[in-house]
């Protein structure tokens, strides 16, 4: 049976995805400009699959006896598209820390609840590498076209 840390702890990691629901939401309402096409489908793709993780980990609490937040943190909000893909990666990455240490309390307590934890670690990792790849490119991007812009002026 879950520990009530091990259902503060799901409910932290609800929390969390609330805030992926709403910032990635924001991000695919607000992005404008050539990359629109491309990354704001991405965006509300991620809100969804926020929203999945939230489900399923309310369920969660639910089935333990707990009670599933409805808070958020906050999120940041932006109209660029190099800080909405840093903020997405930082975002990621947190993900799978709240993931990591949500296992790391339920492993020997709930095997089915490791099982699944480790599934959705496992997408949430899955979103760390992609998006790591992806700021990789914007960066070089930005600073090439930094460079163009200081030589043409």
């Amino acid at each position: 049976m879950a520990t009530p840390e091990l259902i503060e702890k799901l409910n932290d990691i609800l929390r969390w995805e609330w805030t992926g629901v709403s910032q990635y939401s924001q991000y695919g309402f607000v992005l404008a400009g050539n990359w629109r096409e491309v990354y704001s489908t991405r965006f509300k793709e991620s809100a969804e699959e926020s929203f999945r993780h939230a489900q399923t980990i309310g369920e969660k609490i639910s089935a333990y006896g707990g009670v599933p937040t409805v808070e958020r943190d906050p999120i940041k909000q932006t109209s660029r598209l190099a800080e909405m893909l840093s903020h997405s990666l930082d975002f990621e990455q947190t993900a799978v820390n709240l993931y990591t240490e949500a296992l790391s309390m339920a492993d020997g307590v709930d095997r089915a609840l490791v099982v699944l934890l480790e599934e959705i670690l496992l997408q949430e990792q899955d979103g760390v590498d992609e998006l790591t790849m992806i700021v990789r490119e914007h960066h070089i991007d930005s600073a090439a076209e930094h460079e163009a812009a200081s030589k043409v002026g």
